[in-house]
């Protein structure tokens, strides 16, 4: 390649400069230092059962504390970085940056599993990388994947094709335990289905035509002679309609259980009729069950141009109605709580259109100086049902938005929600700063806190909210029944005051780290009860029938004003008796 004298008189120049040289020389020590910092890893893959080494296992390490961009950018996505374990089951990482992140493994055949979780589907241990730390011999442990197979007949003893089956497990959502689903299939040809990839636990089975509810109730009846009110609702194994009488099916680790056949049973429903008043035509309604686990008793319908509609076929239970309609480029929704009985519903008026705007000022208790015209207000429905999951999803796809969105802050610290649909809300923050809690909310008469926001079609009068910066500390270590640290552990913090029992608002959790100890902030002044587990259900501690038994086992403490308190817990050990 020729240069021009010019250049390469520059070049030469930039080479020899004295100043250039001590530049290069500072940028080099820069990057020899960042390199010096640099973190590496390796560890194996086993089978939790055998002990044996897995081998073609992905694994993954996933920076924990990352700040992230806004959701709307692929950049809010956490930073990953990859590998896969050899024949010995080893995997090796290196020029990984410090920081916390969690390690994750996975392979065909067993159940995905972090690092230092106590079984699949449990949470794991951070793992946090020093500068030029080298963690070795790490181990994440897999557990084989259980099946559970059989087949789904009609009343008459012939194959159900296509029809839906759903695992549910128990689990705990907003304090109360319910049914949702773990996995879900379809029958084939024969009537046959197989859903695998299952960790253990224990499950039901049910099955049903969802596509009988989304497209069956489509289509407008016309049959000359009138069909009888009864239809194929959601059956548990082995052929009840009721959940509370259903089979649950254990699978151990890596069981392939088959036989769970269930017969389709057809039961009485009813009809849901009335008409919708809207400024735009409303092309759709769907009936949802507020149940996470009832799409099989989902319903669609037709609304048609005379705004009439009827829903047929509705098992009874507890539903969600909701509707959109476009107007001018923007997204009108509505949705209605209906209860269903063993009566026909007629006369139903459902209306559609712009929601209301929730408005609201924060104040800050005292003479705190600290800026928070950056927190943002969160405006979130209390209860999360199929029902509002199915609104969320409508209203996205619309091109419109989560209420569940954050909203600034203006100069005054006063804040505006626009067009809210019809719901009851929680309202919190994010980004407040250490210290700051939420002392107040009320609207009108009305404590937030306690009861929620109920929006309804006119707007609430605005919500006042108070925050205090005098929220305190906890902190405490776990130890074993042999007064070892606990190298890990769920601590919950459950509030004792009777006005705050069952407001989520005062119930904090916290993992124990690898030290064994645990923090929180920005408690709210009071009287509370610590407890600490080595595995617990998530949100089980919200559950007061669960609660109840291990009452006198909680470590009492109260929470000053600015108050550093300090705790020794004793840890619950994973399959004890709290009874």
């Amino acid at each position: 390649m020729r240069f021009s004298s010019t250049c390469t008189f520059l070049l030469l120049g930039l080479a020899v400069s004295p100043a250039s040289s001590q530049s290069g020389s500072g940028a080099a020590a820069q990057t020899a230092a960042k390199a010096a910092d640099l973190c590496s890893l390796d560890g194996r893959v086993l089978d939790a059962v055998t002990g044996e080494p897995l081998k073609k296992a992905t694994v993954t390490l996933t920076l924990s504390n990352a700040n992230p961009a806004p959701a709307t950018s692929l950049a809010s996505l956490p930073q990953q970085f990859s590998t896969s374990s050899d024949a010995s089951g080893r995997f090796a990482m290196k020029d990984l940056d410090p920081g916390a992140y969690r390690l994750q493994a996975s392979r065909a055949g067993f159940v995905t599993a972090e690092y230092g979780s106590r079984g699949p589907s449990k949470p794991g241990t951070p793992l946090t990388l020093v500068g030029g730390q080298q963690a070795k011999d790490l181990e994440v442990k897999l557990t084989p994947h259980g099946v559970i197979a059989g087949r789904v007949l009609d009343e008459d003893g012939a194959p159900a094709a296509s029809m839906m089956v759903q695992l549910l497990r128990p689990t705990y959502t907003g304090g109360k335990k319910q049914l949702t689903t773990a996995g879900s299939g379809q029958t084939n040809d024969l009537g046959e289905y197989r859903i695998f990839g299952l960790p253990p636990g224990r499950y039901y089975v049910t099955a049903g035509s969802l596509a009988a509810g989304l497209v069956g109730s489509i289509a407008v009846d016309r049959s000359a002679v009138p069909q009888p009110e009864e239809n194929y609702v959601a059956t548990y194994y082995p052929g009840v309609t009721d959940p509370a009488s259903a089979t649950p099916v254990d699978v151990a680790p890596g069981a392939q259980i088959r036989g769970i056949d269930i017969s389709l049973a057809k039961r009485r429903t009813v009809r849901v009729s009335g008409s919708v008043s809207a400024p735009a035509p409303v092309p759709l309604l769907i009936l949802a069950p507020r149940s996470l686990a009832g799409a099989l008793s989902m319903r669609m319908v037709r609304v048609d141009s005379q705004g009439k509609f009827e829903i047929r076929g509705v098992p009874p239970g507890a539903y969600t109605l909701s509707g959109s309609a476009q107007q001018n480029g923007k997204t009108l929704s509505s949705k209605l709580s209906i209860e269903v009985g063993q009566s026909h519903i007629e006369g139903l008026l459902f209306t559609v259109g712009p929601g209301v705007a929730v408005s609201g000022r924060v104040r800050v208790e005292g003479d705190a100086t600290v800026d928070i015209s950056k927190v943002k207000v969160r405006l979130q429905p209390r209860e999360i049902g199929l029902g509002t999951l199915l609104g969320a999803m409508g209203s996205l796809l619309s091109g419109g938005e989560l209420a569940g969105d954050s909203g600034k802050l203006d100069d005054h610290l006063g804040f505006r929600f626009d067009d809210v649909k019809s719901d009851l809300y929680d309202v919190s923050f994010t980004g407040l700063p250490d210290g700051y809690f939420i002392k107040s909310e009320r609207s009108g008469s009305a404590d937030v806190l306690v009861s929620g926001l109920d929006v309804s079609n006119a707007a609430p009068e605005a919500v006042e909210i108070v925050l205090s910066p005098h929220g305190g500390q906890i902190t405490g270590t776990v130890r074993t029944a042999g007064h070892q640290l606990a190298a890990q552990a769920t601590v919950a913090l459950i509030p004792r005051d009777k006005e705050r029992i069952g407001q989520t608002a005062y119930y904090h959790d916290a993992a124990v780290g690898q030290d064994g100890q645990f923090h929180f902030k920005s408690v709210p002044p009071g009287d509370y009860k610590l407890f600490a587990w080595e595995d617990v259900e998530s949100g089980a501690w919200l559950d007061p029938d669960f609660m109840q038994p291990l009452d006198d086992r909680g470590y009492a403490i109260t929470v000053h004003p600015d108050g550093h308190e300090n705790a020794e817990l004793m840890l619950f050990p994973a399959g004890a008796s709290v009874k």
